[in-house]
């Protein structure tokens, strides 16, 4: 799953044509995280291009934390395209998510902490969202 995520981080951090310092060290610490090595790290970073693959196996918690971070990536350069707003709702769509789950998100997804309470209730407010 992690490496699933990164490559979808990977493909909108480049999306606007610039990986961001803010974009990479988020990409790395999820990497990290789940015990991935800065190489293999790097590696997707440097070629995120290609389809991903299934997301609808992904239990709820995984489904609920790969949307997190995108949300997350999206808002950490202050800057926020249509482009990258589209790519977000597509990967929720992938993950069963419908199409009001990342507007329902985007107001309380921190760019640069997570508040675990407020993680928390947004996860049970999201499942209304899940297919």
């Amino acid at each position: 799953m992690v490496k699933e995520q990164l490559k979808a981080l990977a493909q909108l951090a480049s999306s606007d044509g610039d990986i961001d310092e803010r974009e990479l060290r988020l990409i790395n610490r999820i990497g990290e995280a789940h015990g991935l090595s800065e190489e293999a790290i790097q590696e997707i970073i440097n070629s995120p291009a290609g389809q991903l693959g299934d997301l609808t196996s992904l239990s709820e918690d995984d489904k609920f934390e790969f949307l997190y971070s995108i949300i997350q990536l999206m808002k950490i350069d202050d800057e926020v395209y249509n482009e990258e707003v589209l790519f977000c709702q597509q990967i929720a769509m992938k993950l069963g998510y419908g199409l009001g789950a990342v507007m329902e998100m985007y107001p309380l997804v921190h760019k640069n902490l997570v508040i675990r309470s407020e993680k928390l209730q947004l996860k049970k407010r999201l499942q209304k969202f899940l297919k």
